[in-house]
């Protein structure tokens, strides 16, 4: 198999490793660069450079320091040494294998010789691949070529030992079945179906940050679809209703991944509920509440659709910012006729009606002669209810309705 695509990354890590074979290690080139070359896809030039060693920690240190711009050491007790030369951010890490105790959150990293070893305690077969720095072969010890050519996804080890090693790998196995268009074998998913419990020792940040990188793929679908079929979805969204129709609703929005999460959750319970549930798995608070927010005007849309333009502008105003967000969902959960167009007309029509009112406080308490206090809220209310009913006005027709009112009101 040819290796032309790593050229390029060969010549730029020669001098580092060349420094590496003086000193008697070897270093190899790992991760995502080996199996996306395998694939002919293009490298980013911003790429890191994962790389791996027989040498120690301390050793990289040394090796690192005469070489690098910047080092970087908080992984240090993990085997992983930083730096960065140039633009370039490179990270080291020393042949490891890890592993959860029972029960316990964080790994345990025991240190090895061989690079085998270090490939087997991987993740996926796509995954434990390595070539040596500089003009090495491919080393593929667990066939992660062939599974790419085949589309199969496949753990290294027994798939039971490679989820209890680090069970945040069966979130992963969603991305890269998405990602690559893969093909779980029955070995994994009878692994992941029966260690769904598991995932309660992964921190949940880890958990939300894997999560977001599904939602991020241009085609999720087939991840959650895993997830579901798995069990694990409520593991990491809680409470989600029919699997099948939420990944259906999933392919009919866009790439927004608050689109999408709000389509997941369409029928997980109340956008209140939703909004715990994000909130109780770490979400961030802003994502918690858009969530929120574009289920709450979604379910509005498909249950209560706007039958006249009044309504209509007060729909699109209680939707803002999520407007569009909101209209994508409503028109994947049901039946909502010409709402998008209707609402892009509007906006397109009156670009005014999300913006400030033609009067402020200031301006409404000189005109009407008033205090600070609940008069002036009301006087506010009153234009925003005139705005939404009669629609645009300039501010000599605001005034001119403002005084009527406070008219009426006396004369009442």
């Amino acid at each position: 198999m040819s290796l032309d695509f790593l050229v390029p990354v060969r010549e730029e890590a020669r001098e580092l490793a060349e420094r590496f074979a003086s000193n008697g290690y070897r270093i190899y080139l790992v991760g995502g660069v080996v199996r996306d070359g395998l694939l002919e896809l293009p490298l980013d030039a911003a790429f890191d450079l994962d790389l791996t060693t027989d040498a120690q920690p301390e050793a990289v240190k040394s090796i690192l320091e005469e070489w690098a711009d910047t080092l970087w050491t908080q992984g240090e007790r993990f085997g992983t040494i930083g730096a960065r030369r140039g633009d370039r951010r490179v990270e080291i890490t020393t042949h490891r294998t890890e592993r959860y105790q029972p029960g316990s959150r964080k790994p345990e990293v025991v240190f090895a010789d061989a690079i085998e070893a270090d490939l087997s305690r991987r993740d996926f077969t796509i995954n434990a691949m390595a070539v040596e720095l500089p003009d090495g072969e491919l080393i593929d010890p667990f066939g992660g070529a062939v599974d790419l050519a085949d589309r199969r996804l496949r753990t290294p080890l027994d798939p039971e030992e490679t989820f209890s090693d680090d069970p945040l790998r069966m979130l992963r196995a969603a991305r890269f079945l998405a990602q690559f268009a893969l093909s779980a074998e029955l070995a994994l998913l009878a692994a992941m179906g029966a260690m769904a419990d598991r995932l309660s020792i992964v921190a949940d940040e880890r958990i939300r940050d894997e999560l977001d990188r599904l939602l991020a793929l241009s085609d999720p679908g087939r991840g959650f679809e895993l997830l579901f079929d798995t069990g694990l979805a409520e593991r990491v969204l809680g409470p989600v209703g029919d699997g099948v129709a939420a990944v259906d609703r999933l392919g009919r929005v866009g790439v927004d991944p608050t689109t999408r999460l709000a389509v997941l959750l369409a029928d997980a319970g109340t956008p209140a509920d939703v909004q715990t549930a994000l909130a109780e798995r770490r979400a961030t608070t802003a994502i918690s509440r858009a969530v929120a927010a574009v289920l709450t005007s979604a379910h509005q849309a498909v249950g209560q659709p706007p039958q006249n333009l009044p309504e209509l502008r007060r729909w699109v105003v209680n939707a803002v910012p999520h407007v569009d967000e909101s209209v994508a969902v409503a028109t994947a959960l049901g039946e909502v006729g010409t709402l998008g167009a209707d609402v892009k007309s509007l906006m397109e029509a009156e670009p005014d009606l999300c913006g400030p009112p033609v009067l402020d406080g200031e301006e409404i308490m000189g005109l009407l002669e008033l205090v600070p206090g609940p008069a002036v809220g009301a006087a506010v209310e009153e234009l925003r209810r005139h705005r939404l009913d009669s629609g645009p006005h300039t501010s000599e027709e605001a005034r001119a309705h403002l005084l009527a009112w406070r008219d009426c009101r006396s004369s009442s």
